[in-house]
């Protein structure tokens, strides 16, 4: 009698266990390398010289899942462009289709030269020269661009 109640508890609780675990969703990020906050530190034109010189304000690209999320900060109040992004075979390709702006509430989308001011080229693909957990060095039309993670 006692291992028919062991048995029926055994299974109540496999059950329950089913089904908690296929309820939940995987919110993992699954960016890899490139996934975190990662901020500008030092942005050259072609010929060599400095491309952004505001020593006030400085650009961040956050990267979650298929996501980036371009800033610059401290600027207007709270003002980003969201966009999708594919990473391959040593490129960043961002999608120029699916540009917003946070404050229309994705009502608008915005062409692909809005993104100039933060190093995206008007192809939206810039080659990775090197990306490890805490460095990443891209480089496009508007020359290089190095970031420090944030």
């Amino acid at each position: 009698m006692k291992t028919q109640k062991q048995f029926f508890l055994y299974c109540i609780l496999s059950i329950l266990f089913l089904v908690i675990h296929t309820s939940c969703e995987n919110k993992r990020d699954d960016s890899g390398t490139l996934g975190g906050m990662w901020q500008l530190v030092e942005w050259r034109a072609a010929d060599g010289s400095i491309a952004y010189n505001k020593p006030d304000t400085t650009l961040y690209y956050k990267v979650r899942s298929n996501l980036l999320m371009l800033q610059e900060l401290p600027g207007e109040s709270e003002t980003y462009f969201l966009t999708y992004y594919q990473q391959t075979e040593g490129c960043l390709v961002i999608n120029p289709d699916k540009i917003v702006n946070n404050a229309e509430r994705d009502t608008v989308l915005h062409p692909i030269q809005d993104l100039k001011k933060y190093g995206v080229p008007s192809t939206g693909r810039l080659q990775i020269l090197e990306l490890t957990s805490d460095k990443m060095v891209l480089s496009g039309e508007e020359g290089t661009l190095r970031f420090r993670k944030y």
